[in-house]
């Protein structure tokens, strides 16, 4: 019986690969080539940056299967795939530790840095490096969680186990098992001295940090974005550092990617930038380059595991 054919379209760990290449046929592309390639597809693998949408499906007549190795689908066009009887997988759990664990490294970054010894001090200069007082209590500060799925609410129990006043915003009901308060948008705006976003990126959350947003909020917040970079907008944002209203910033997800060098957010010094790297932890790559396992499931007629639903995030 001849195998399936499944296009890998963005890079996948290697394991993932060896799970798949024992009941299919690979065939490597890239986001620029895959349509080259993309009417032999029975399975289709992507990651962040190949658009599946209705030019590609056109393209694809025996396409029975959309996988994407990760949380989010804004760059997979669901209705239509479902449209065509194409079924779409993801992996929504897979990275959600490695995301808690950047998450909480950069509130203790922005409010208590360190700065380590890298050679020897006199012992004027160790004393004079203790006397640099920098910081405040993580627990003196309100952090304002917008999105309480999978990654926010976890982070929300961190930030209550560190005594602070967490405010939590979803359009969802949720139930959180911690100290915290359910708030509108504008007071969560008004009243956090940290924001952190943990959203897809939708119409309702495109650029929920601007200068209007950024009016209303505590001067001197602080904005953490490790969800999509189309939730800030990052001219606005570096004009909020510049005028003082921002008084730091930790952002790993950017728009556009990768960064042009006329990024308004380089060069600021309270402004901490990482490259999409906050899930980037072996095993949850891993983890995520197992949706191999659905779509192998999906071509032998099976029930996936991770379907791709509403508020997958």
């Amino acid at each position: 019986m001849t195998q399936p054919t499944v296009v890998v379209s963005e890079p996948l760990q290697p394991p993932a690969l060896e799970v798949l290449a024992e009941r299919a046929t690979i065939i490597h592309a890239t986001p620029e080539t895959v349509l080259d390639v993309i009417a032999e597809a029975d399975g289709l693998v992507v990651r962040t940056y190949t658009q599946v949408n209705q030019a590609l499906l056109d393209a694809a007549p025996k396409l029975k299967v959309v996988a994407r190795a990760g949380v989010a689908l804004e760059n997979v066009d669901v209705l239509a795939c479902r449209a065509r009887g194409v079924e779409v997988v993801h992996t929504p759990a897979a990275n959600t530790l490695a995301v808690v664990d950047y998450t909480t490294r950069m509130l203790v970054e922005l409010n208590r840095r360190f700065w380590p010894i890298t050679a020897a001090l006199t012992p004027e200069e160790f004393h004079a490096t203790r006397s640099q007082i920098y910081g405040r209590f993580l627990a003196d500060c309100s952090l304002g969680i917008i999105g309480a799925g999978r990654i926010g609410s976890r982070i929300g129990r961190v930030a209550a186990a560190l005594g602070m006043t967490v405010l939590v915003n979803d359009i969802r009901e949720v139930d959180l098992d911690y100290p915290h308060e359910l708030v509108t948008k504008d007071e969560l705006y008004r009243r956090s001295d940290i924001i952190t976003i943990h959203t897809p990126i939708t119409e309702l959350t495109r650029h929920l940090i601007c200068d209007e947003t950024l009016a209303k909020c505590k001067a001197g917040v602080q904005v953490i974005n490790a969800a999509r970079g189309g939730c800030v907008d990052y001219p606005a944002l570096a004009r909020g550092v510049q005028s003082g209203q921002v008084s730091g910033a930790a952002i790993d997800c950017h728009d556009p990617e990768p960064i042009p060098a006329d990024y308004p957010l380089l060069g600021l010094e309270s402004v901490i930038l990482t490259p999409h790297v906050a899930a980037c932890v072996p095993a949850a790559k891993l983890r995520m380059s197992m949706v191999v396992t659905d779509v192998l499931k999906v071509l032998a007629g099976e029930t996936p595991d991770y379907p791709a639903e509403d508020g997958a995030f």
